[in-house]
């Protein structure tokens, strides 16, 4: 601690160095903490967070890099994460950098770390990566695999028959959802463990209070009620996961059980409605000043998200909600602010949905929230940073996640991080709905070995390096 602030000493290992063979040294930090605070960088999901705060960072061409912080900052263990090389992002303009950076025309340009680099790359088919010789000053050898391809398919369905035709050997970015279609494949193939990840509904404050003003709150708490929950565990979901009330995973440190029911409750739900003054019309839906109770739902092409949100229309339909479903390309739902057209329909950042089904990933470090649910995560503004996509603004909410990013005590962090899920399980929480806690489904075959599986989002190649064939 140094006053208001602290400073941070990172003690990188000698001798690294990036693909290209240049020494990876402090001034490799120094260069990633400019390049994300230039004004030109926008868009970016983590925004400036903690490295606004940095006043300066010592230590050269050495590796003994000492990182001063203006003011206590939380999250500054997950900060460089990752390292960029300085040289090769000092050769690009800022402003440049999303179509200049690592270009998919010509891959072997860039400079990389890790154990793999990828050569070339086949539009909506695959990309081939070798082995990276410099990554041996990290392990102690060299990757033990010369050669990755990752294949791409167009849905989980087309991806099991491959795996089943021997086509490729290790099948990620499976869930729950297709346990069932598991059948065949022996179980000394499946890898499948509980995940930090969970299947939500976010509702976007600003195009509700847009459509239907002050009862925006009341609409979604109605449409909160009426959503089963429990059905769409036993019914999409075939019973493979469980209902949730928190979107904090019990597998983190700071978890706190918030109890409560899961089970839905459409007779409240209908009486909330009515007492807001929203009656029911001759083609069977709400309406209320010549304005049908009606919600744009999005998601993206996977199967069990479309026959969720089938469900769920179903289930608002009873109760008098329209509710239309849109399914859109993973690259529209989930495209960055400056990767889509400010128009592109059904797309998070830009916020043009009013319901959204996805999944988020509940973070190691607490601070993993603090862009998504704080205001000044609210991409609408500034540089169009952060991941606050429902638009949500609670200054009790604001409070608690500034009290985690302003401690590096356990105990407080921790306490701040109760009063954030307190938060959650109240009648505050107009901006999203956890549906159930997913698991992560991987299958590998038998002549692959070393591979674990990882429910952060470091995912299965967690440890890429150490995998092996025989």
């Amino acid at each position: 601690m140094n006053g208001a602030g602290m400073d941070v000493t990172w003690t990188l290992k000698s001798g690294m160095q990036w693909s290209d063979g240049s020494a990876i040294t402090c001034d490799d930090m120094t260069a990633t903490w400019k390049w994300i605070m230039d004004p030109a960088n926008t868009g970016l999901a983590g925004g400036t967070v903690g490295w606004e705060d940095i006043s300066g960072i010592d230590g050269g061409t050495g590796t003994t890099c000492v990182m001063h912080f203006s003011k206590v900052y939380e999250g500054y263990l997950y900060l460089v994460a990752p390292l960029l090389p300085g040289k090769y992002i000092q050769s690009i303009a800022v402003a440049d950098a999303p179509t200049k950076l690592y270009p998919l025309d010509n891959l072997k340009s860039g400079v990389y770390d890790g154990p793999y680099i990828p050569t070339d790359a086949a539009a909506d088919s695959q990309i081939t990566t070798v082995s990276n010789s410099k990554w041996s000053t990290i392990s102690g050898h060299a990757p033990l695999v010369d050669q990755m391809i990752w294949k791409y398919y167009a849905d989980a369905a087309t991806m099991l028959q491959g795996y089943k035709a021997g086509e490729y050997d290790i099948a990620q970015d499976l869930n729950d959802a297709d346990i069932p279609s598991l059948a065949g494949i022996d179980q000394t193939e499946q890898v499948i463990h509980d995940s930090l990840t969970y299947e939500l509904h976010a509702f976007n404050q600003k195009s509700l209070q847009t459509k239907f003003g002050a009862d925006a709150a009341t609409i979604v708490k109605a449409v909160k009620l009426a959503t089963d929950r429990e059905a769409i565990a036993t019914g999409p979901l075939g019973g493979n996961v469980t209902v949730t009330n928190n979107f904090i995973s019990p597998l983190t440190w700071y978890y706190k059980d918030e109890g409560g029911s899961t089970a839905a409750d459409p007779a409240k739900a209908t009486a909330l409605l009515t007492a807001a003054g929203w009656t029911m019309g001759s083609d069977g839906y709400l309406a209320k000043n010549s304005t049908t109770l009606e919600l744009q739902y999005c998601t993206t092409t996977r199967q069990v998200r479309q026959d969720t949100l089938k469900l769920v229309a179903t289930q608002l339909k009873a109760i008098g909600i329209k509710a239309d479903v849109t399914a859109a390309p993973s690259g529209d739902v989930f495209g960055g602010w400056n990767a889509v057209k400010d128009s592109t329909a059904c797309n998070l950042e830009h916020g043009n949905f009013d319901v959204a089904e996805f999944a988020y990933v509940s973070p190691l470090d607490p601070l993993g929230g603090y862009l998504v649910y704080s205001t000044v995560g609210n991409p609408d503004t500034g540089a169009h940073d952060g991941q606050n996509v429902t638009r949500i603004s609670i200054p009790a909410l604001d409070d608690a996640y500034n009290a985690v990013k302003g401690s590096v005590d356990p105990t407080v962090v921790k306490a701040a991080m109760f009063k954030v899920q307190d938060i959650y399980v109240s009648d505050q929480n107009t901006y999203e709905l956890p549906l159930y806690a997913r698991k992560d489904v991987w299958l590998v075959k038998p002549r692959v070995h070393g591979f674990t599986g990882n429910p952060t989002t470091s995912a299965g190649p967690w440890n890429i390096g150490e995998w092996y064939v025989s």
